[in-house]
């Protein structure tokens, strides 16, 4: 049975340290990440039509400049229908979780 971790072939000790260390910092953080660095432009333009999650979110409608304007706008009902017919996810969750497990792949360093 194997057990290995695949993807991690051929890293050397300092890069294992590296991404310990980097595991670990990420693990401490408190602040929330804003959004135009969780969907950056290049993750913004691999998933959609988009130049970046700005645009996206204009054009879906968006029009506030505060986090609980934003928070009610994802909330709401709009936005999952938009995410649907113009990216290749089914929800905004399913969109967001994606950029957040790409944004820790990044910060760790693999």
């Amino acid at each position: 049975m194997n057990t290995g971790i695949s993807g991690l072939d051929g890293l050397d000790e300092e890069k294992l340290s590296e991404i310990r260390e980097n595991a670990a910092r990420l693990s401490d953080m408190k602040q929330e990440v804003p959004v135009e660095e969780l969907f950056s432009e290049s993750f913004i333009q691999r998933h959609t039509k988009f130049s970046s999650i700005g645009h996206l979110l204009k054009a879906a409608g968006y029009e506030g400049n505060t986090d609980e304007e934003f928070d009610e706008f994802i909330q709401g009902h709009t936005i999952n229908p938009f995410i649907i017919e113009h990216t290749p996810f089914r929800s905004w969750q399913d969109f967001q979780e994606l950029a957040v497990s790409a944004y820790i792949t990044k910060w760790v360093g693999l």
